[in-house]
């Protein structure tokens, strides 16, 4: 059965979720696949199987050491797919980025292996408490302490960046919990897979040499891209335990001062909100928006084309010129609105969309204001950090992910 390219599995996870049970649980299948693992431990070590699968583990966590690990277990040509357990605070798009593309032609793995797919593990049991924390990375013993990101941000990351999602632990929660559970993944990511089991004990072919991933198609997994996308239908749900979304869109700018101070309320239900937004007093630069369970962060997204001479406009690219035409507010040669909007998802339980659409209404200017003008607009209070962007940096694409983290609090 040996090939190469050899098919290459990624697991991310939290911790406690049961990677590790997973790759157990593989490595002891009957499945006649020689796998070659990549476990992440204290030390190095290699560790063989009678079924002829082999384990390696590394002491170096960084991603040019599994790399390399990956390498040579392709090149020893004993195995027909490689699986790689990840760390557990890993953004899983950095190893695609990484060992999709390398830093060059060499440092990619090309010719050796490919990446097949991306699996997120979750633990049942502890989901609903984890997604509803607020507590940093630190507050539980990983990564650096003067790192905040957040324990539901890990989580998100790994939830919408995946080919498949594995809810183990199941036996551990009720029905109902195992299905919201699985309402919940399936909104956040709509393309994944979901697989429910009970001791990591799966298919093999659930998780090996798939097929599944693509880094484009898997990149512009998430609901809410999909929901702004128009690839999702319905905006509404009606029941308080339905998983649901609301689309906000207005051509106007927001009053900063109402805006933050909306940021800065409970959202009850929303798990998931992710966009661009225009404030009145900053019509160079677009927002975006990121909020996770207890966590919200804000921060530059890019220039709006209306604020560039036409001269730095895209003239070989049809595709992003036919976007800016889509994307443009009344006359082309009218740059008071041109591509500058609001455009927010939010993701949630038994969601109101005509409470969130009243919400973020009334953060608008009012007439008065908008009769003020540009330059009457920065005399606005506005408490948002300043935004540091480099000039001329445009991220206005549909499939754009606006989470750049420069501000943040959480609620």
């Amino acid at each position: 059965m040996n090939h190469t390219p050899l098919p290459v599995t990624v697991l991310s996870g939290f911790i406690g979720a049961g990677k590790t049970t997973l790759l157990d649980a593989l490595l002891a299948s009957s499945n006649p696949m020689r796998i070659g693992a990549i476990a992440l431990d204290t030390a190095d070590d290699t560790i063989g199987l009678p079924n002829g699968a082999v384990r390696t583990v590394l002491g170096d966590h960084s991603i040019e050491a599994i790399e390399a690990a990956i390498v040579t277990l392709a090149e020893s040509g004993r195995f027909d797919a490689i699986v790689v357990e990840s760390r557990p605070a890993l953004d899983p798009m950095e190893i695609a980025e990484q060992l999709a593309f390398g830093n060059d032609d060499a440092a990619t793995l090309a010719g050796h292996a490919h990446l097949d797919t991306f699996v997120t593990v979750i633990d049942a049991s502890a989901f609903l408490r984890d997604y509803a924390s607020s507590d940093a990375l630190a507050d539980r013993g990983i990564g650096q302490t003067d790192d905040d990101k957040t324990v539901v941000e890990t989580l998100v990351e790994q939830i919408e960046f995946c080919n498949v999602i594995i809810i183990n632990k199941i036996d551990l929660v009720g029905a109902d919990d195992a299905d919201k559970i699985a309402r919940i993944l399936q909104a956040l990511n709509p393309r994944a897979r979901t697989v429910r089991a009970e001791f990591g004990k799966i298919a093999p072919e659930e998780v090996l040499d798939t097929g599944r991933f693509d880094f484009d198609n898997t990149a512009s997994a998430p609901g809410w891209l999909s929901i702004l996308n128009g690839e999702t239908s319905s905006d509404q749900t009606s029941d308080a335990s339905d998983v649901g979304h609301v689309v906000y869109r207005a051509r106007w700018p927001f009053h900063p001062e109402r805006l933050w101070n909306l940021l800065h309320e409970e959202w009850p239900g929303v798990l998931r909100g992710k966009g661009f937004f225009w404030l009145a007093t900053r019509s160079e630069v677009g927002g975006s928006l990121s909020q996770a369970g207890g966590t919200c962060r804000h921060g530059p997204a890019g220039v709006w084309w209306a604020a560039q001479d036409r001269s730095e406009w895209p003239t070989d690219d049809p595709k992003l010129e036919a976007e800016i035409v889509e994307q443009w507010h009344g006359d082309p040669d009218d740059n008071r609105i041109g591509d500058r909007r609001q455009e927010l998802a939010l993701i949630g339980l038994g969601l109101d969309a005509i409470a969130w659409q009243v919400r973020f209404d009334a953060c608008l200017l009012d007439d008065d204001e908008w009769a003020l003008g540009p330059d009457g607009w920065l005399r606005l209070p506005d408490p948002f950090p300043a935004w540091e962007i480099e000039e001329h940096d445009h991220d206005h694409d549909d499939d754009h992910d606006p989470d750049c983290g420069c501000d943040d609090h959480q609620r």
